[in-house]
């Protein structure tokens, strides 16, 4: 199996990133990728679309959401605390598990934005996997603000405890350090993080539009959202790539951050591995309600109203 995107963004990340679901599994095709991943913020709105679009391209949709994460919703937090982890669903089950996990997000949610904690984690949990990586996860806003290691490494824990160590991982995103300086520092203690603890890294680019050449396209979406203009000097110019790279691309990327080459081959193998685990199917072409259990009250007047003992008027 050729490289898999574990973590990446489509147009429903709305305005943080670019590029329908139709494009994304074009791209992926044109570079022969066997599976691929989109796990936009806060919401699953394109993954019926995704799906049955990467089914028809033969293609495996590896379904995901990134959303905020906190040790404790109901607690004060300053927004440098707050960032982000990525889960996907490994089955059926799990994808139910992602639906149930976003709706408490946005319904429950830190000062106005959709967030999960540890207790959602705990209650709405099965067969997912979870990883943290980049300056916007939560590992990434602790390493900025120079919080301990073994804090983080505590959080991870925890998380393992509640999904399975087996099903969480930590994330290197292939950024040329000459470009992010932010990316070098978060990966060096993931790394650091992963040997002494003994877990498992992935890589990814976190892909936010599909081809290089849509990068001032998403520059653009990004100033809209932010109420600005493509030349305000004060919009937000991410550095770095972020489209749908080749394995060639990671692996020299990763090459050029000093990674040894037998490094660069377990945390592609990582990621296949992952892939390979997913068996996600959605149920398409009926509708799905909610089955809701009829209080009991209800049930003693629907049937004496079978039996005549009450009087329609």
């Amino acid at each position: 199996m050729s490289f898999v995107h574990l973590h990446g963004h489509s147009t429903f990340s709305f305005l943080e990133a670019i590029g329908k679901p139709a494009t994304i599994i074009k791209k992926a095709k044109e570079l022969d990728m066997k599976a691929i991943a989109i796990t936009d913020y806060n919401g699953m709105y394109g993954m019926v679309k995704f799906y049955q679009l990467a089914k028809e391209a033969g293609i495996k949709p590896i379904i995901g959401v990134e959303v905020g994460f906190v040790m404790d919703i109901s607690t004060q937090i300053p927004d440098q605390h707050i960032g982000n982890i990525v889960i996907i669903a490994k089955t059926k089950e799990g994808y139910q598990s992602l639906m149930e996990l976003t709706s408490f997000a946005n319904k429950e949610g830190v000062k106005g934005k959709p967030k999960i904690d540890l207790q959602a984690l705990k209650t709405f949990w099965r067969e997912i996997i979870c990883f943290f990586g980049g300056a916007n996860s939560r590992i990434g806003k602790m390493i900025a603000l120079d919080e301990k290691e073994s804090k983080m490494i505590e959080i991870i824990h925890l998380i393992q405890n509640i999904v399975g160590k087996e099903n969480v991982y930590l994330e290197i995103l292939a950024q040329d350090y000459t470009e992010t300086s932010e990316s070098k520092k978060v990966n060096e203690i993931l790394f650091s993080i992963a040997e002494k603890e003994q877990i498992d890294c992935i890589v990814n680019n976190n892909y936010s539009y599909p081809a290089k050449e849509d990068k001032e396209a998403r520059e653009v979406a990004l100033a809209i959202k932010d109420g600005l203009k493509i030349y305000d000097e004060n919009r937000r110019k991410p550095k770095g790539q972020f489209h749908i790279m080749t394995e060639d691309e990671i692996r020299n990327i990763l090459t050029k951050n000093g990674r040894e080459k037998k490094t660069i081959n377990q945390l592609i193998e990582n990621n296949t591995t992952i892939a390979e685990q997913i068996t996600t199917e959605i149920d398409l072409n009926q509708t799905l309600f909610p089955n809701y259990e009829t209080p009991e009250d209800v049930k003693e007047l629907y049937d004496q109203y079978k039996e005549g003992l009450v009087v329609k008027e």
